[in-house]
């Protein structure tokens, strides 16, 4: 599951933290310059405010971070 997104402030980054923590299966974010795990709060705060893409495995159960993150899709 590849889903395009981007986050404006600091409430969305830690709301998305939360939610990512919470999930039992490995979540990326995609840059240009490389991944980074979605579940470092140190690496949610190198993207705020650009275009990402949230890289999640396509056999995990994504149905609610899914929902989750259509607030924040950039298409």
């Amino acid at each position: 599951m590849t889903q395009s997104v981007k986050f404006n402030s600091k409430e969305d980054l830690l709301r998305f933290s939360e939610l990512a923590s919470k999930e039992n299966f490995n979540i990326y974010i995609s840059t240009d310059y490389g991944q980074l795990d979605a579940k470092s709060l140190l690496a949610l705060f190198t993207i705020l405010g650009k275009d990402v893409k949230i890289v999640a495995p396509d056999h995990a159960d994504v149905d609610a971070f899914l929902a989750f993150l259509r607030k924040y899709s950039n298409k």
